[in-house]
């Protein structure tokens, strides 16, 4: 099984490491050492590698001290079904405080790359990918105060991927368009709600171009501002949804063909579920609690009975709840599953070649990774831990050496990195 591994430096792009401790939003205090709940203290040395007290290096695939026999193939070069293998996390250094994280091919190469989102970097880091697993230097994209979160799009007409990001402390998005070669145009501020928080990109009209999604975390809505496909946008078209929205996932919930946007209200522990219309419109949303102070979700189909689920990550009450879809549009009643100190982020995906999917959850108060499989009764269980640096605040899958195995992106606001575990099929 997977393991509670430690973190370390390895061939990839990185600089020096500060280690620090964040508050809610992820801003760091300086601090040369630390300690997680787990016991494996953690410092900096001169030349920036982290040392962990876990006897594991970054070459061990770590062994869980959960339940469960150990992999005894990890490493045979094919993922075998069943398996789930991983190096300890690698640091790269990016901006101060990232708060989100996307892969995604920004040149069109086949190789994917990195962008984070850096609440006290006022703006975003991009790590170029050589579809290797390694990285080039970080490229520093400026813009607005107090960026919370990013996604990429077709924004314009020039077949190239853009980036939009959300800047609470200016009250818009921030729209970067791509060269192509993993460049980007001087941020073009477009006007949001209140505090934006997260944003998508996502073709709401089936037009060929990306339509912006904002969630409003002062303001308490979702703005939609549509893309003209020559970089400009319609004016904004504002939906309520719940108290201190914090995240959202976009896609097609009820199997109509429309795209649906699920909203977490962290404030009141619901979620908004906004209905896509024809032509790109929304129904008023249906507001379904969820449980404590939600601050992450993701849909999918979590039980393999091809309904979409909603999936939360619960930071008040450290579980994530699951509403499973009907086939009709409705959900069934919330299951809850303990997930660990402050979960902070999720995600689905089948990580074990078994075509069942795991639950992966950031772990916030414990600095974690936390695996968890689904049972056969329908419950779930933890698969495996892996450490990650401080105050983890999200997470993105995708193929980054180009093994054909996933591998695990996590922003770490408490250290001003993103820690990349990557998959040792």
């Amino acid at each position: 099984m997977a393991g509670r591994g430690g973190w370390a430096h390895g061939m990839m792009f990185v600089g020096a490491l500060v280690l620090g401790c964040g508050d809610d939003d992820g801003s760091a205090t300086t601090a040369s050492s630390s300690s997680d709940d787990g016991g494996a203290s953690t410092s900096s040395s001169s030349t920036g590698e982290a040392v962990t007290s876990t006897g594991l290096d970054a070459s061990t695939t770590a062994q869980t001290d959960e339940t469960g026999p150990p992999p005894e193939t990890c490493g045979n070069g094919m993922i075998d079904v069943g398996e789930l293998c991983y190096f300890d996390a690698v640091a790269l250094d990016v901006g101060m405080t990232p708060s989100d994280v996307i892969i995604v091919d920004l040149q069109g190469d086949g190789a994917l790359d990195l962008v984070s989102a850096d609440v006290g970097g006022d703006g975003h880091t991009v790590l170029l990918g050589d579809g290797m697993g390694g990285f080039g230097a970080p490229i520093t994209l400026l813009g607005g105060f107090g960026t919370r979160g990013i996604a990429a799009g077709h924004i314009d007409q020039d077949a190239v991927l853009d980036l939009a990001g959300a800047n609470p402390g200016t009250d818009y998005v921030a729209v970067y368009l791509g060269d192509g070669a993993g460049g980007f145009a001087d941020q073009m501020p477009v006007g949001a709600g209140t505090g934006p928080r997260a944003v998508a990109v996502a073709d709401l009209e089936g037009d060929g171009w990306g339509d912006l999604l904002v969630v409003g975390e002062a303001s308490g809505d979702l703005t939609v501002r549509r893309g003209d496909g020559a970089g400009g946008f319609a004016p904004a078209e504002v939906h309520p949804v719940g108290l201190e929205p914090y995240d959202l996932a976009v896609g097609d919930v009820d199997d109509d063909g429309l795209i649906d946007v699920v909203v977490v209200n962290q404030g009141e522990d619901t979620m908004s579920l906004l209905r896509g219309q024809p032509g790109g419109t929304f129904a008023d949303e249906e507001r379904i609690v969820v449980g404590p102070g939600p601050r992450g979700v993701t849909i999918g189909d979590a039980d393999g009975d091809d309904v979409v689920d909603v999936i939360t990550a619960n930071f008040d009450d450290d579980r994530m709840g699951i509403l499973y879809g009907d086939g009709m549009g409705g959900y069934g009643q919330l299951q809850s599953y303990p997930v660990g100190k402050e979960p902070y982020a999720v995600a689905l995906a089948d990580l074990t070649a078994d075509g069942v999917p795991e639950i992966i959850v950031v772990r916030r108060g414990t600095g974690e990774i936390g695996i968890y499989e689904r049972a056969p009764l329908g419950d779930y269980d933890i698969r495996g831990v892996y450490q990650v640096p401080l105050n983890p605040l999200a997470l993105e899958l995708g193929d980054l050496d180009g093994d054909g195995v996933l591998d695990i992106a996590v922003a770490c606001g408490g250290a001003n990195v993103l820690a990349v575990l990557m998959s040792r099929p």
